[in-house]
């Protein structure tokens, strides 16, 4: 019997709409000046750089592996230290620093008019 490879089902690029609501945080989180965020890819990031309000350098950045998200402090040396891992880009962000309700609100609304979500079907055409 001939063995088949394994498919990758999951890519290492944050999701379109993680990075959108990732420029969401960076303006509604609190600070002087906001938090800065650098993506390595603005077509498809595989990490995102943050610049806490005040800071000239990135202070953290967050990486995208094939099934979890990972949280780095970067050191003045340039070096990282994993700080944690998370299911995922939002919620490394929100544990650097939480949003109020409404904020999340707002950021929410508005990934919901850039991304609607469609009607999905489940086998045999009733809606889920």
């Amino acid at each position: 019997m001939a063995a088949y490879a394994k498919v990758k089902l999951v890519t290492s690029v944050f999701h379109p709409s993680d990075m959108a609501f990732a420029r969401g945080w960076g303006t509604a989180a609190p600070g002087l000046g906001g938090w800065g965020l650098v993506f390595d890819n603005d077509a498809g990031a595989t990490e995102v750089s943050i610049l806490p309000p005040g800071a000239e350098a990135p202070a953290f950045v967050i990486t995208r592996g094939a099934t979890d998200v990972t949280l780095h402090r970067r050191r003045a040396s340039g070096d990282r230290e994993e700080i944690d891992t998370f299911n995922g880009l939002r919620e490394a962000l929100l544990t650097l620093c939480p949003l109020s309700e409404e904020s999340l609100v707002e950021i929410q609304d508005a990934l919901e008019e850039a991304f609607p979500r469609r009607l999905r079907r489940k086998p045999g055409g009733l809606p889920r």
